[in-house]
C-alpha cells in the first residue's frame, strides 16, 4: 500500500515537472502558441448503425470558436485545441413504435442540438509552399456536450396512454419526463458525445504572424446520441456525424 502510494505520488511530481518545463519554454518561446477564430458551416446527419430505423432529413452542422496551437521544433506539427460552440440537426424516418402509434403511417423525426466543444487535435503542417502556402493535417477528437437539444416530429401521434394526440414541436429532450419518453420507451438524448475528427486544409500568410486557412473537417460520433427500447440498441444505435467547411484566422 505505502509502495502505490508513494508511485503516485512520483506520478504527480512528474507530471508537475513537464507542466512547469512546458510553461517555461513556453513563455521563452511566445511563438509557440498560436490563437485564432473560425466558423465551419457545414451539414450534419444522424445514422443508425442497423435496419430497425431510417436516415432521416440532413440537418445544419455549424461549429465555432478559439484555436489554441502550441507548436513543437521547427513549427512543422503541434497539438491544437480550443473552445468551440456547436449546432447539429439530424432527422430519423420510419421507428415501428411510433409507426403503430400513428395508424401505420411513418412518422419523420427531426432533432437539433447546441454543444460546446472540447477538442484536441494533432496538427501536421508542411513547410512553407512559393513562401507564403502552407498544406496542413489534423486528426483528434472532440468532446461534446450537449447543452440544449429540441425534438420536432411531422405529425400529431395518439397518446399510447389515452387523451389528446400528442404533438411534439420544439420539445426539450434533455428534460426527465418529457412528451418523447411518453411515445419511445426509455427514450433518453444523450448529453455527451465522443467523436473522431479528421481534417485538412491550406493557410495563407497575409503577414508576418496573421494567416488565414481554409479546411474541410468530419467529425464521427461514437456514442450513440438516442437511447430508447424501441430498438435494440447494440444493432440499431443511433450516431451523430458531419461535414464542415472550416474558414478562420490565425495570429
Amino acid at each position: 500500500m505505502q509502495s502505490n502510494n508513494q508511485a503516485e505520488r512520483m506520478k504527480k511530481c512528474l507530471v508537475l515537472i513537464v507542466l512547469v518545463l512546458m510553461c517555461g519554454e513556453t513563455f521563452s518561446n511566445p511563438n509557440r502558441i498560436k490563437l485564432g477564430l473560425f466558423v465551419a458551416p457545414g451539414l450534419s446527419w444522424m445514422k443508425p448503425m442497423g435496419n430497425e430505423i431510417n436516415n432521416g432529413t440532413v440537418g445544419l452542422g455549424l461549429q465555432y470558436g478559439l484555436i489554441i496551437d502550441y507548436y513543437f521544433r521547427e513549427q512543422n506539427y503541434a497539438i491544437s485545441t480550443g473552445v468551440f460552440g456547436g449546432i447539429d440537426g439530424g432527422g430519423l424516418h420510419g421507428r415501428d413504435t411510433l409507426t403503430k402509434l400513428n395508424n401505420g403511417n411513418a412518422v419523420a423525426e427531426h432533432y437539433l442540438a447546441n454543444q460546446l466543444i472540447l477538442p484536441l487535435y494533432l496538427k501536421l503542417k508542411t513547410n512553407p509552399i512559393r513562401q507564403r502556402f502552407k498544406l496542413y493535417g489534423e486528426v483528434g477528437f472532440q468532446m461534446v456536450f450537449n447543452l440544449s437539444a429540441r425534438a420536432k416530429y411531422s405529425s400529431s401521434i395518439a397518446n399510447p396512454n389515452g387523451g389528446q394526440p400528442v404533438d411534439i414541436n420544439k420539445e426539450n429532450v434533455l428534460r426527465n419526463g418529457n412528451e418523447v419518453q411518453a411515445l419511445i420507451p426509455g427514450f433518453r438524448y444523450n448529453p455527451f458525445d465522443f467523436r473522431l475528427s479528421v481534417g485538412g486544409g491550406v493557410e495563407y500568410a497575409v503577414g508576418e504572424k496573421t494567416s488565414v486557412f481554409l479546411a474541410v473537417h468530419y467529425n464521427n460520433g461514437f456514442i450513440p446520441v438516442i437511447d430508447d427500447k424501441s430498438v435494440n440498441p447494440k444493432h440499431d444505435a443511433t450516431v451523430m456525424r458531419n461535414i464542415l467547411l472550416t474558414i478562420g484566422v490565425m495570429f
